[in-house]
């Protein structure tokens, strides 16, 4: 029999009760994502549930760290079999695990031919870390209809995290210095997907990392990250445990191997400090909701900010809300560079200040600066490369001269 994973993932504070077991509505929230997960992978039309098996065992979780599904099925005479073992595993490179619960689903299938579509690369060493398996979800998706922005950089973050707490031996140890993500091919409700890791270069202090979110149910990479991670703790050490990580034998997806330096940045010509003609796209206050387990803004929160400057962006250069929707026109970025310097705080009230940095054609650069309204701080700083796009053809199209007209006045001026 064949297992592969449906589900991999932190375990968050939010996920435990008051006895640190994983809460019952967790789990049935995890068997779901393996569900979709594992029927976005098949060619099957059509199905009808039979009935439902599981078994739980009550487990304290409070020193383990991720979360994860192993799956397998069987067809009998157009009855699929479909069993998921839900795993905790702790923060060690050995596989440290308990089972927490197993589910036993039975359908009537129909209407299919050559079952599944993708197949599992069979458990072996990758040279790589597969450190994330989930789904797009319904409220991930935006406007354009595909995943946003900020949900690529949440679930990166996840990965990197869980990636991060194998290697080090506290979160403190570590701080992501920059990121940079390009944008490849969009991602729907429903797909399917999985971060891989791989490391680039250790030297001194300081890891590059490499990484592909890949699609598994259109078997394409979605997005490339180049992730420099500042460390304090004994080099060799480090160095080794890497080496231990991407040696183990792991299930995945991923047969590409395709971890390609990404191209270079042209004309990194973003300030440190915003333009003087720059402008607010956005304000937000920091609540408890946008902090994670550590009490720092998630990465979800601070592209959040980013991704609702857009609007209030482009409305400056004419795309109201009105003239997309006349002309079917929405935006897509293709290329963001990150530079972290401190973390937003509960409390904090931040302003988002913006400027273009180029106008083509075809594309334009600009850039944000996350600013401390208390302080007049930059605790974070972004440079965007972005297209307008055709919603129906889901094609870049040429820049509107009236659009280049009035973005060409907001280009910054220092």
């Amino acid at each position: 029999m064949v297992y592969f994973e449906t589900y991999r993932n932190k375990i968050k504070k939010i996920d435990i009760d008051p006895n640190n077991f994983l809460k019952k509505s967790k789990i049935e929230k995890v068997f779901e994502i393996a569900d979709l997960f594992f029927f976005s992978l098949t060619n099957i039309k059509k199905k009808i549930f039979l009935k439902e098996d599981i078994k739980s065992n009550q487990i304290n979780i409070s020193k383990f760290e991720n979360i994860f599904v192993r799956s397998s099925y069987k067809i009998t005479n157009k009855i699929l079999t479909l069993t998921h073992t839900l795993y905790v595993g702790k923060r060690t490179i050995k596989n440290d695990t308990e089972i927490i619960s197993t589910r036993k689903n039975k359908f009537i299938i129909d209407g299919y031919n050559n079952f599944m579509k993708v197949k599992p690369v069979t458990e072996e060493k990758l040279n790589y870390y597969s450190a994330y398996k989930g789904i797009v979800e319904t409220n991930e998706c935006d406007q354009m209809a595909h995943m946003n922005v900020q949900f690529y950089f949440e679930k990166h973050s996840e990965a990197l995290k869980l990636f991060s707490e194998k290697i080090f031996e506290n979160n403190s140890a570590f701080q992501i210095d920059s990121e940079r993500c390009i944008f490849h091919r969009e991602v729907h409700e429903n797909n399917s997907l999985e971060i891989v890791i791989s490391v680039k270069k250790i030297k001194d202090n300081s890891i590059t990392i490499l990484s592909n979110l890949y699609c598994v149910s259109g078997k394409y990479i979605s997005a490339f990250f180049e992730t420099k991670i500042k460390f304090d703790q004994d080099y060799k050490k480090v160095k080794d445990k890497i080496s231990k990580l991407i040696n183990k034998t792991q299930l995945t997806f991923f047969n590409h191997n395709n971890f390609k330096d990404l191209r270079k940045l042209d004309n990194i010509n973003i300030n440190k400090k915003p333009a003087k003609n720059s402008f607010i796209t956005c304000r937000k206050a920091v609540n408890s909701w946008d902090l994670d387990e550590n009490g720092e803004a998630t990465s979800k929160f601070k592209i959040s900010c980013v991704s609702d400057a857009a609007t209030q962006f482009f409305t400056r250069c004419g795309a109201d809300y009105n003239w997309r929707n006349n002309y079917k026109i929405g935006s897509a970025a293709l290329d963001y560079f990150v530079r972290y310097y401190n973390s937003p705080s509960l409390g904090m009230a931040l302003s988002l200040k913006s400027n273009f940095l180029e106008v083509g054609n075809k594309s334009f650069k600009f850039c944000h600066h996350l600013i401390d309204d208390s302080s007049s701080k930059v605790l974070m700083d972004i440079q965007i490369v972005a297209v307008l796009f055709d919603i129906n053809k889901r094609k870049a199209i040429e820049i509107p001269k009236s659009f280049k007209k009035l973005a060409l006045n907001l280009v910054a001026r220092n």
